[in-house]
């Protein structure tokens, strides 16, 4: 499947805009080094895009738990949903990869009912999810499902994804030294990507994937103006670095 899935991609420089999948990362468990779950009060503040840590936490080792999920939306009437999505993880001032668990986790042994009360319809969820670069790096991914083997609609949930809110695939576990005034960024680089069409065929042409970004900052959190200049200046300067 994802050999197919690749040239599909490959296809994506039609200036056609089309569908827009949008992955978003997510903050959702804090650890601290013995890996005991310290979210409600290694918390200070979070909207979502920024996360502030506790302050009094300094010289602390925390890792993070960030699930990635992904939306898709603006559907032209020839594009009935999800096929897939390459994409690129980008880790940026004081976030690595967690040294207990590196590399991208993806939301695996998850099967859904294809047909409903027919036999057989008991399918994977995925038909790829992975890292298919170079191992470990976070780039290269690619995130899939089959269309060719949907079910009915309105009945196989696979042709649902994503259109009525994020859904989840898979995550990334990130280490973070708790140093007051450090900040770390996690971006997401699209790479391409496809929908599916009447014949549950991938189309390709157009697809924008964009990708989400999340900062970490340790220090109390500021005034709602001063967030948001912080956040474009940070993210801005992230990005480009991410991109060369």
């Amino acid at each position: 499947m994802r050999f197919a899935a690749f040239a599909l991609i490959a296809l994506c420089a039609s200036s056609v805009q089309a569908a827009v999948i949008n992955i978003k990362p997510s903050l959702i468990t804090v650890f601290d080094a013995a890996f005991n779950d310290v979210t409600t009060t290694a918390i200070v503040g979070n909207d979502g895009n920024n996360v502030f840590l506790n302050p009094d936490a300094a010289g602390q080792a925390y890792t993070l738990q960030v699930d990635l999920s992904f939306t898709i939306g603006d559907l032209r009437p020839t594009e009935l949903g999800f096929g897939n999505a390459a994409f690129n993880v980008g880790l940026n001032g004081q976030l690595t990869q967690s040294a207990a668990a590196p590399g991208w986790n993806p939301e695996s042994g998850k099967t859904v009912d294809k047909n409903g009360a027919a036999p057989g319809g008991i399918v994977n969820k995925w038909a790829d999810n992975g890292d298919y670069g170079v191992a470990g790096d976070l780039r290269g991914m690619v995130i899939g499902t089959d269309p060719p083997d949907f079910g009915p609609v309105g009945v196989d949930p696979r042709r649902a994804f994503g259109k009525n809110g994020d859904e989840y695939f898979g995550t990334v576990f990130l280490d973070i030294q708790a140093v007051p005034g450090s900040v770390g960024v996690i971006t997401i680089e699209g790479d391409g990507g496809s929908t599916y069409d009447a014949n549950n065929k991938l189309v390709a042409a157009g697809t924008t994937v964009t990708g989400g970004a999340l900062a970490i900052y340790f220090g109390p959190e500021p005034s709602s103006g001063i967030l948001l200049g912080l956040s474009g200046v940070l993210l801005v300067a992230f990005g480009r670095r991410f991109r060369r």
